[in-house]
């Protein structure tokens, strides 16, 4: 049975993490994606105590947060300016503090941000992208976390084959994949395909819906992302981690039951929040 983890991105600008995580954990659910913004969650700020004191609670009702996430739009790990990157490498060194101080294993990274209009050559963006990297990997091994490199349609590399070129170039365990399914169908991907190309590289694996016409997060239904043929190819791929719903939405309570019974509908019978919905 496929566990679920919920991403707390729909409740970052309205509700604390404490709040929210005991909220979704009184409703039934037990693994999480922490996204780190505030004033939900402050990368900056959050004491020594407040840290224990969200562990201690999150533990207390037998849950887990598996990954923390950052929002790309105020970090670039692949700017060609040195002094943004050196930016964005301080802080993805608080995010694996962060991490490390919640016991969650995984940092969710986004791999630098593409102008659109006139994007760098695949060499430039690599070599800015590596620098980065081996900057965080020595921080984030001693610290007992991993940086999951996601698949993002504005970032250096936002299709499979890109994102395997690059992360099989660091050849450590530290080092892995955020396979995000809405951003691989919205480019046109082919997820099931795609998904056994990167089997053994997957650490985190993130679900909502969209089309190819509009970029969207949004709950199980409303898209036309093939829901079954991708959580089949992530079973296949030998993945055993929880599918992240990763749904941005007004009201992010309803669209998480919503995805919840999207996913039994089709077969599937998450383990997690079983009757939350």
């Amino acid at each position: 049975m496929r566990e679920i983890a919920v991403n707390t991105y729909g409740w970052i600008w309205s509700t604390p993490i404490l709040d929210c995580l005991r909220r979704l954990t009184e409703l039934g659910h037990r693994r999480f994606e922490a996204m780190i913004h505030p004033p939900h969650l402050p990368l900056d700020g959050l004491s020594p105590a407040a840290r224990r004191e969200l562990r201690s609670v999150v533990e207390a009702a037998g849950a887990t947060i598996t990954s923390v996430n950052m929002p790309s739009l105020d970090h670039n790990l692949a700017s060609p300016l040195d002094g943004v990157r050196a930016a964005s490498v301080a802080m993805f060194d608080r995010a694996i503090g962060l991490a490390a101080d919640l016991g969650a294993p995984w940092v969710v990274v986004v791999p630098g941000r593409m102008n659109p209009l006139f994007p760098p050559p695949v060499d430039l963006r690599t070599g800015w992208m590596t620098a980065s990297l081996e900057a965080l990997l020595p921080l984030a091994e001693a610290r007992g976390v991993g940086l999951a490199i996601e698949n993002v349609p504005f970032a250096a590399f936002p299709d499979a084959a890109s994102l395997e070129a690059f992360v099989r170039g660091f050849a450590s365990p530290r080092v892995g994949v955020c396979w995000d399914a809405a951003n691989a169908h919205f480019i046109g991907e082919d997820l099931v395909a795609e998904t056994a190309r990167l089997a053994d590289l997957l650490r985190v694996v993130h679900l909502s819906d969209t089309t190819r016409r509009v970029w969207r997060h949004d709950r199980l239904g409303l898209g036309d992302v093939p829901v079954a043929d991708f959580v089949g190819a992530v079973a296949a791929a030998g993945f055993d981690g929880p599918l992240t719903l990763e749904i941005i939405d007004p009201d992010p309570e309803t669209a998480i039951a919503d995805s919840l019974r999207a996913l039994r509908s089709l077969g599937f019978a998450p383990s997690t929040a079983e009757t939350a919905a």
